[in-house]
């Protein structure tokens, strides 16, 4: 606020005071009543100056080594009633789907679902199979996740 304002509110202040004690009003009311000129003068003042930030947010770091995959992993597996929902399971999955091609087994191939199931076992492949279409149990994922977390090893057939 410029000073010019700040005089005016203070002697409005004093001005709405004394008016409202010359109408019959107790002197500490009035005083009260009469700081609510200068509480609204600058709430006024913040207001018509608020200006937007000087920034946007920030953009997230896209270089080498970063691993949004990992938090945004985290973020979907946030369960309600013990239950994760498909954002978590389509991440579950598509770690899977990584982690399965190393060794060689594409979860979209049914030959090669004996394998998987020996490579992570069948309540991993339950939440990770295509097939699957029910919500899965949030221990479901974390034994899903275990699993994948562990070194692979195709089983010889």
């Amino acid at each position: 606020m410029k000073i010019g304002r700040v005089i005016a509110v203070c002697l409005l202040t004093i001005a709405f005071g004394a008016l409202l004690w010359l109408l019959g009003l107790a002197p500490s009311f009035a005083v009260a009543f009469g700081l609510l000129v200068p509480v609204i003068a600058l709430l006024w003042a913040c207001r018509a100056d608020n200006d937007s930030a000087p920034w946007g947010p920030a953009e997230p770091y896209r270089g080498v080594g970063a691993r949004q995959d990992i938090s945004r992993l985290a973020w979907a597996l946030r369960s309600t009633q013990g239950r994760v929902g498909d954002t978590a399971r389509k991440r579950v999955r598509a770690v899977a789907a990584h982690r399965l091609e190393r060794i060689g087994l594409h979860l979209d191939e049914p030959a090669d679902e004996p394998a998987i199931i020996a490579a992570i076992g069948e309540r991993a492949f339950a939440v990770v199979a295509p097939s699957s279409l029910t919500r899965c149990d949030r221990t479901d994922v974390d034994v899903a996740l275990s699993r994948l977390s562990e070194p692979l090893k195709k089983e010889s057939q």
